[in-house]
């Protein structure tokens, strides 16, 4: 008997551990699933009309998988009224931390009214995922986006800016000082037909190769709350550059800079710019008429002043009352 039992009690052992771990992936996917119900019916009261196929949770034993089948949602018109239609909505997480969920969408998905009312498009992509990370208050705290190979077709209505991406990454966590942290990367955004003047295409050529930016910003708090910009200028909300970069055409350079907006609501703020090839990219603004035409001396004087160094020309520039400045000359205005 005392041999059948050192046979018997390992395996009984790993069966009840087994038998009690079903029983509470069981009772979690049962609250899981009250929890998204719950959720769907708060964004009905808010006036949203949220349809599918299917709701299920599965993914035993390895994680909780929450799937949308078909979901078809429109938005009250107070927020755009816009409809979206996609094949299927996923969200996963792993039963040891339900506080990290990843979400992805199943394309192509459909949507209407979201670039004006009457326009139609078409969004697909190789993958399209979303990282969400809950504080014990529910609060997000920290987001992540993944977008490969995404493209916009336009079915009616005007077009979007953006017509395909090659990839996008985005990191951001809010910090314990409510300050947001991101960064962000896209590469070969291809700017859709018609948004680029001619000047502009011809100069720099219609594909952006890369972007990228590191920034905080601070009060963050104050701007999501309301999406209230002023409200967060007023509490002392400002964005922070630490570092930038752009590959497009003549344009390769990277920046540092801080920002916040003025009693008008427009930008105030400081941007230092290194450019490799500071001739070249003047004579692109200029010809793409992106700066007058008798601000090309000012602005190759202010290259040839100011210093160099492995990384090309350092440039200070001053955004403020609706206009660029380089030094005193005032190259052009934000909405010029």
């Amino acid at each position: 008997m005392t041999g059948r039992l050192r046979f018997i009690l390992p395996f009984g052992a790993i069966l009840f551990v087994f038998l009690l771990y079903s029983v509470y992936w069981l009772y979690a996917s049962t609250q899981i699933r009250a929890a998204v119900e719950t959720w769907v019916t708060d964004q009905e009261a808010a006036g949203y009309v949220i349809e599918r196929e299917a709701l299920t949770v599965t993914g035993y034993p390895y994680r909780f998988q929450i799937t949308f089948r078909a979901p078809h949602i429109t938005a009250p018109q107070s927020d755009g009224g816009w409809h979206a239609e996609l094949a299927s909505l996923q969200a996963h997480a792993v039963p040891y931390d339900l506080s990290h969920w990843i979400v992805r969408f199943e394309g192509p998905a459909y949507l209407d009214n979201l670039n004006g009312p009457g326009s139609q498009l078409e969004l697909g992509a190789a993958d399209a995922r979303v990282s969400l990370v809950y504080n014990e208050s529910g609060e997000t705290e920290r987001v992540g986006a993944e977008l490969v190979d995404f493209t916009v077709l336009t079915r009616a209505g005007d077009a979007p800016d953006v017509q395909s991406i090659g990839t996008l990454f985005l990191n951001g966590i809010v910090e314990a000082d409510n300050t947001l942290h991101v960064r962000v990367m896209a590469e070969n955004v291809v700017a859709a037909s018609g948004v680029l003047s001619r000047d502009v295409e011809r100069a720099f050529g219609e594909t952006v190769g890369m972007a990228r930016m590191d920034f905080s910003v601070t009060e963050w708090s104050a701007l999501a709350r309301n999406a209230d910009a002023m409200a967060w200028s007023l509490a002392g909300g400002r964005m922070d550059i630490a570092d930038a970069t752009l590959q497009w055409g003549p344009a390769d350079l990277t920046a540092v800079g801080e920002f916040t907006l003025d009693r008008m609501a427009r930008l105030d703020g400081r941007l230092s710019l290194r450019v490799t090839d500071p001739d070249t990219l003047a004579e692109a603004l200029v010809d793409a008429r992106l700066i007058p035409e008798q601000n090309r001396e000012a602005l190759r004087v202010a290259a040839m002043m100011a210093p160099r160094g492995p990384e090309g020309v350092s440039l200070p520039f001053r955004i403020r009352d609706g206009g660029v400045y380089l030094g005193p000359a005032r190259l052009g205005g934000l909405g010029d």
